[in-house]
């Protein structure tokens, strides 16, 4: 018998020999007088044996069958396929590929019992101001990149470019790239803008790909401008305004997102047996599809802030990087090396002077620009080279006392009455 039993009997025991008084019985076991009354009939008609629960003994009716919980214990185990799934996970693909289902509370009470998993220690406490979600979709995206081993080592390194819906925890974008690069957000945003619309704020850390970490110079305070990395010029000339964060923990949206896919996208690009970059990029959809639908919750309001585009706008000018430069008398431009012949028309004014936008696309197209109108050009080919002779002769000095050919043939000129 229990402990809580025994003192139950006790009770009952005095009580039937006239030591306790009901009242006072009731007291100690915490009962009502009916129920104290109930209690000692049977236990003067069964003895000891009443005090004990009926169900003591049984096997529960809702308990999990031994057989799934050794299945689990091999899934799981430390040789198991899903060793290191985190339990939420876990329970999600046993629905889906094993026909096993389990709530998440009882999974993890069994692998806790089987030994497969320990509990995870207590965190340190630390007192933060809660951030309340925004109203609207696309009112405001947490955009970053994260570098993590996502092919454990069965591929090259990638790192993973996403970003966030901050009112609905919807994840509206995602790829893999080599590194973290100014083309890549480039593609993000555009990506987003012609699927869903432009966001109306951005959230990010600091790096200098998305913050210039330069300081204005006199001619920019006189000017009333600060330095700009490309992309932030990008973001201003769209309309969307920017704020990098100060800390991690500003963005914690984007920075959970990053511990759930590095757990939950690591453990499925294995399975799906993805060992590639670009296989990786094709599993991404699907993947983000099933995200969507198990974690993205509604907004507060239904009307959604995403600012469409305007018809038929030029996508190169707007997602670009861009560089100034000046045409020369011939129409060319160089540019890194090059040099950008352009084609205008018979009727259109010279250019020849005038400053040019060079504006590079994420995949690397150039394009020229001036005044909003895209030029024709071409690639010219490299100037021919002077020969090296007939260089040295026209601009190498003369020696040191020799005399001068053509100064002494002028004068010569002059004497005879020879003036050209």
């Amino acid at each position: 018998m229990s402990t809580r039993q025994q003192r139950r009997a006790e009770v009952l025991t005095r009580l039937s020999a006239g030591q306790l008084s009901t009242l006072d019985a009731a007291q100690l076991l915490g009962l009502t007088l009916r129920q104290v009354q109930r209690l000692r009939r049977r236990f003067a008609a069964q003895g000891l044996p009443s005090v004990v629960h009926g169900n003591t003994g049984r096997a529960p009716r809702n308990r999990t069958d031994p057989a799934i919980v050794a299945r689990l214990t091999l899934l799981c185990g430390a040789a198991g396929k899903y060793h290191d799934f985190n339990v939420s996970h876990l329970r999600d693909l046993l629905a889906r590929d094993e026909e096993i289902r389990l709530p998440r509370s009882t999974l993890s009470r069994l692998l806790r019992v089987a030994g497969v998993r320990l509990p995870r220690p207590p965190r340190a406490e630390v007192k933060r101001m809660r951030r309340e979600r925004k109203s609207s979709e696309g009112e405001m995206l947490q955009i970053d990149t994260s570098p993590f081993d996502g092919l454990e080592s069965r591929g090259p390194r990638m790192a993973l470019s996403a970003a966030i819906d901050d009112a609905t925890g919807k994840i509206v974008y995602a790829s893999f790239r080599p590194t973290e690069d100014q083309a890549g957000y480039l593609l993000m945003l555009r990506s987003i803008a012609t699927t869903y619309g432009l966001p109306r704020l951005l959230y990010h850390d600091r790096h200098t790909i998305l913050r210039s970490p330069k300081e204005p110079t006199l001619e920019d305070e006189l000017a009333g401008r600060r330095p700009a990395s490309q992309f932030q010029r990008v973001v201003a000339s769209l309309g969307i305004q920017s704020i990098a964060a100060l800390s991690p923990q500003a963005k914690g949206r984007i920075e959970r997102l990053w511990r759930t896919l590095q757990d939950r996208l690591t453990k499925e690009l294995r399975l799906a047996g993805v060992n590639m970059l670009e296989e990786a990029n094709a599993f991404l959809p699907s993947f983000i599809e099933s995200y969507n639908a198990r974690f993205a919750q509604p907004a507060a309001e239904a009307q959604g802030a995403w600012q469409a585009l305007a018809k038929g706008a030029d996508l190169h000018y707007h997602f670009s990087t861009c560089e100034t430069r000046q045409v020369r008398r011939d129409h060319t431009v160089a540019w890194l090396g090059r040099t950008l012949q352009l084609l205008p028309a018979k009727d259109e004014p010279s250019l020849s002077s005038k400053s040019v936008e060079v504006r590079v696309s994420p995949e690397g197209e150039v394009a020229l620009y001036h005044e909003g109108r895209r030029l024709f050009h071409r690639e010219a080919a490299p100037q021919a080279e002077v020969s090296t002779v007939k260089a040295q002769r026209r601009h190498s000095p003369l020696p040191s006392g020799a005399p001068d050919a053509r100064a002494e043939a002028r004068r010569r000129g002059w004497l005879y009455g020879k003036v050209q």
